[in-house]
């Protein structure tokens, strides 16, 4: 699960790199579908989440307050830093006016997702979406973990539908923007909170089939999640096949939790660990550097290189220094102070072992 949160991660940055590519065939095409890797992440928290918490609320000692803490520990040091860094960069070219103030407080507690408040740092917006889900997780895990099968099929069938619904109105011009690169590439209110709810949603069900087992000696075989993961790049080398995609990324994950088989050696080999390991940072970090890309791409062909090439240059420098920057700031940030809110935590859980 880690190696595929990394591969997401540059999933997500090449896309946002190539923005203004042209889909003119396969590899352009899922390039272009970089967004879904953003479904992805959603149902990995889904999965991880009910894998984490899922005995502790079955058997009645699942702390609320605890839970937020651990997840505000993991992401807001990070996602703080990376707003303000934002928000230093558009004060100093003053593209900060008055009514966005507004904006930078819904930012700054990220609840961004709640109004039409677009976010700082452009992928942040997904963060903020997921802190809704994990407010919302005792209710989401109630209906998943805890529910009758009937319960929790209907749920399941709710959440795709959804997902389904969101893909029809686009492709039909419903709903959508004029800049998105497919039918669910929706990143404003309140298609974000139905994207990550019903990601987050299918994540949990799927760990509960996990628990359950009935299909992992099939999701195991090496010829199964070899046909998986040819059958999620077909669908994302496709145009106009975002459901297709979304359905065949939840076998991807159904197929990881199994943590055995091909998959496993492919998603656990150290370049996918490391990249998943300091993928938070990535995510964040590597909108800013799209000038980087054009301008080292310039630079290529000034200096004779073929567009193509350069393109390729361009991209792997920014990509590296965005990663490099990722992991220090990982190790001597993110880490050290998630460790110091954690243990602050740990003292006043002793000193008051009743709190909520």
């Amino acid at each position: 699960m880690t190696g595929l949160r990394g591969a997401a991660a540059l999933f997500v940055m090449l896309y946002h790199f190539h923005l203004k590519m042209i889909a003119t065939g396969p590899l352009s095409t899922l390039l272009l579908h970089g967004y879904l890797a953003v479904d992805l992440f959603f149902i990995l928290s889904g999965f991880v989440m009910a894998h984490v918490y899922g005995e502790a609320l079955t058997s009645g000692t699942f702390r609320q307050r605890s839970f937020l803490l651990h997840r505000i520990a993991r992401i807001y040091p990070l996602y703080l830093l990376a707003t303000l860094a934002f928000v230093t960069l558009a004060l100093e070219r003053g593209a900060l006016s008055v009514p966005q103030y507004l904006t930078l407080s819904a930012n700054l507690v990220m609840m961004q997702s709640l109004g039409d408040w677009p976010s700082m740092d452009p992928p942040a917006w997904s963060v903020s979406a997921e802190m809704i889900a994990y407010l919302l997780f005792p209710l989401i895990a109630l209906a998943c973990l805890r529910s009758s099968r009937k319960v929790a099929l209907v749920t399941g069938m709710a959440a795709l539908l959804s997902v389904l619904a969101m893909t029809v109105a686009a492709s039909r011009h419903y709903i959508g923007t004029p800049i998105a690169k497919g039918e669910l590439d929706l990143y404003f209110t309140p298609y974000t909170l139905v994207r990550c709810l019903a990601g987050f949603v299918i994540g949990q069900l799927l760990h509960r089939l996990f628990r359950h087992g009935t299909f992992n000696p099939v999701l195991s075989g090496n010829l199964f999640q070899c046909g998986v993961l040819l059958l999620v790049l077909v669908t994302l080398a496709q145009a106009r096949s975002d459901f297709p995609a979304y359905l065949a990324m939840i076998l991807l994950v159904a197929t990881l939790a199994q943590d055995r088989g091909l998959l496993k050696r492919l998603f656990a080999s150290p370049p996918l660990m490391l990249l998943g390991k300091v993928s938070f940072g990535i995510y964040l970090l590597h909108f800013q550097a799209i000038g980087l890309v054009d301008r080292f791409s310039r630079e290529a062909l000034n200096r004779g290189f073929d567009p193509a090439v350069s393109d390729g240059i361009a991209t792997l420098t920014a990509g590296a220094m965005v990663t490099t920057l990722a992991w220090v700031l990982h190790e001597g940030f993110e880490s050290p102070l998630r460790r110091m809110i954690r243990r602050l935590e740990h003292r006043q859980a002793q000193a008051a072992p009743g709190a909520w």
